[in-house]
């Protein structure tokens, strides 16, 4: 995949973490709950490591450090929490 900020080739590979992997709408005080978080995706499959919980693909690019994570709506929890 070509970086599309800077047009060089990017490395595919993986962000993992025990939790699960998640993006925010909202910066919350404690990471690992949830609730407070405005709109919230569940990113990549939270069932197919048991030693690691999520994982989800990515794409990095060494040239502008820049990491791109694709993700598909419906895979995911897509939720609004208040």
């Amino acid at each position: 995949m070509k970086c599309p900020y800077c047009g060089k080739e990017m490395t595919l590979g993986y962000i993992q973490n025990r939790d699960g992997v998640y993006w925010t709408e909202k910066k919350r005080k404690v990471a690992a709950l949830l609730a407070g978080g405005g709109n919230t995706i569940q990113l990549g499959d939270l069932t197919s490591n048991p030693f690691c919980m999520g994982e989800t693909e990515a794409w990095n690019c060494q040239a502008c450090k820049t990491i791109i994570i694709p993700y598909e709506e419906g895979k995911g929890n897509e939720t609004e929490l208040v």
